[in-house]
C-alpha cells in the first residue's frame, strides 16, 4: 500500500535541550521515556560531535604549539598530601593517609553519663555506629559537634572519619565545624611550631604552613589519637 500522506516537516532539535526539558531542565522532554538520560539520546551525542568537529578559533593552535614546546616541569615529590579544615578559628590540617572519608553532619547519640568530654556521642556510618570525638575538647577549645538530623548539610560542619591501621586499628568520627578541602603542601613549606605559641592546637600540632593567607597547624597524628583514646578510658 502507498502512503499518499503529506510527509511531516523535519523538526530541528531545540538548541541545547538537555538543559532546557531534559534532566539538567524540568525533564519534560518525551524522549527521557525512552532513553532514561540525555546522554543516551543521539541528540546529545550529535551536539557532542559537531563541538569538537568545529573549526579551531584563531591562533589556538599556534598556543598549544607553544605550550606543548614548554620544557616539562618536575613533579614535586617532595609534597605531601593534607586536609584542611576549621576548629573554631583555628585552621588545621591532617595527613589524608589517616582520612577515611568526610560525611556530612548526622543524628548524635549521646552515650549516658558521658557528657562534656571527648567523647561527644555515637554516630551511624554505613551502618556501623562510631564513636563521635570532639576535636574541640581535646585542642581546649569552645564548642563540639552537635545532635542535627541525618545528611544536614545547611552548615559546613562536617564528619571526620579517621583511622590508623596496625595490629590494633583505631577509628574514630570527628567533628569539625568545616572542611576546605585537600591541598598539596611541599615539605619544604613546613615550619616547626615555635614554643611561643601557646595555642590549644600547638599541644598537638607538628608543623605550621600558610594557606590563602591563613597559619595552618598540621596535627601530630601520633599524640591525637593517643588524646582520642585517653579520653575514651579515662
Amino acid at each position: 500500500m502507498i502512503d499518499r500522506r503529506p510527509p511531516q516537516p523535519v523538526v530541528a532539535p531545540m538548541p541545547d535541550c538537555w538543559r532546557v526539558i531534559g534532566v539538567g531542565g524540568d525533564r519534560s522532554c518525551p524522549e527521557l521515556e525512552q532513553f532514561i538520560h540525555c546522554r543516551n539520546c543521539p541528540v546529545l551525542a550529535d551536539a557532542a560531535r559537531t563541538f569538537f568537529d568545529r573549526a579551531a578559533p584563531a591562533g589556538y593552535l599556534e598556543s598549544w604549539h607553544d605550550i606543548l614546546a614548554e620544557p616539562a616541569q618536575a613533579a614535586d615529590t617532595e609534597a605531601t598530601s593534607l586536609l584542611v579544615f576549621r576548629i573554631e578559628r583555628e585552621w588545621l590540617a591532617l595527613p589524608t593517609a589517616l582520612l577515611v572519608e568526610v560525611t556530612p553532619v548526622r543524628t548524635l547519640h549521646r552515650v549516658p553519663h558521658r557528657a562534656g568530654g571527648g567523647l561527644a556521642g555515637l554516630v551511624n556510618i554505613r551502618g556501623q555506629l562510631q564513636l563521635c570525638m570532639s576535636l574541640h575538647a581535646v585542642l581546649g577549645l569552645p564548642g563540639g559537634p552537635s545532635a542535627r538530623p541525618h545528611g544536614d548539610t545547611s552548615t559546613p560542619a562536617r564528619l571526620l572519619v579517621v583511622e590508623r591501621e596496625g595490629e590494633r586499628p583505631q577509628r574514630w568520627v570527628l567533628g569539625v565545624d568545616e572542611v576546605a578541602g585537600v591541598q598539596r603542601v611541599a615539605r619544604s613549606a613546613l615550619r616547626p611550631v615555635p614554643s611561643t605559641v601557646s595555642q590549644a592546637s600547638a599541644r598537638c600540632s607538628t608543623a605550621l604552613f600558610e594557606w590563602q593567607d591563613r597559619t595552618v597547624a598540621l596535627l601530630d597524628e601520633g599524640r591525637l589519637l593517643e588524646a582520642l583514646a585517653g579520653m575514651v578510658t579515662s
